[in-house]
């Protein structure tokens, strides 16, 4: 009896394997999702590690293959501190590829494609991109804003600047006297001796 249970056992246990959610299974489904809580509350630098574990340890799976759209959309978006273009391009470009190898494999298709020329243009000289992502010169006129004085502090700097001018106004004279002096001094130096 013992014998027959194991032989059971034994020819059951692979197919469950394939139709059951084995540990592998489970463990990626929950990557997948903890990835994606990540990345719905600003989580940059967690749902990038998450997604490219997907990518790496599974990388024949729907979510492996799925995760490198994801990393390409979280290179792309402006709230991500380390936001970049070119690890964006790469990861993109690697999805659109698994479509190529194997047609069908990837659901995102035609934003994989829209993303990727996005991420190309931005990699470019500013100057040679489309004309709607070339930096343009923006000149704004800007009103400082009006500073109000009280008349008492009005006063108050008016007598500064004053005492300030009168200050200057004698330092000019003490330099222009000894300018004078010096000049006497010179001529007085250079006369031929007699």
């Amino acid at each position: 009896m013992k014998r027959i249970l194991s032989l059971v056992v034994l020819v059951f246990l692979p197919a469950c394997a394939h139709i059951g959610l084995g540990t592998s299974q489970r463990d990626r489904t929950s990557v997948w999702t903890e990835a994606h809580q990540a990345f719905e509350v600003g989580e940059f630098a967690r749902a990038t590690a998450l997604f490219e574990e997907l990518s790496e340890r599974h990388p024949d799976t729907l979510e492996g293959r799925e995760s490198l759209f994801y990393l390409g959309v979280l290179h792309l978006d402006p709230r991500n501190p380390n936001w970049a273009s070119l690890p964006a391009e790469m990861s993109l470009a690697r999805y659109l590829g698994l479509d190529e190898a194997r047609p069908g494999a990837i659901h995102r298709r035609p934003e994989g494609r829209t993303l990727l020329q996005l991420a190309q243009q931005l990699n470019m000289p500013p100057q040679a991109r489309v004309p709607g992502l070339q930096p343009e010169v923006v000149t704004r006129e800007v009103q400082g804003p009006r500073v109000v004085v009280p008349a008492q502090e009005s006063r108050a700097l008016a007598a500064e600047v004053e005492r300030l001018r009168s200050q200057l106004a004698e330092r000019d004279a003490t330099i222009r006297q000894q300018r004078e002096e010096l000049e006497r001094i010179r001529r007085t130096l250079t006369r031929p001796a007699q």
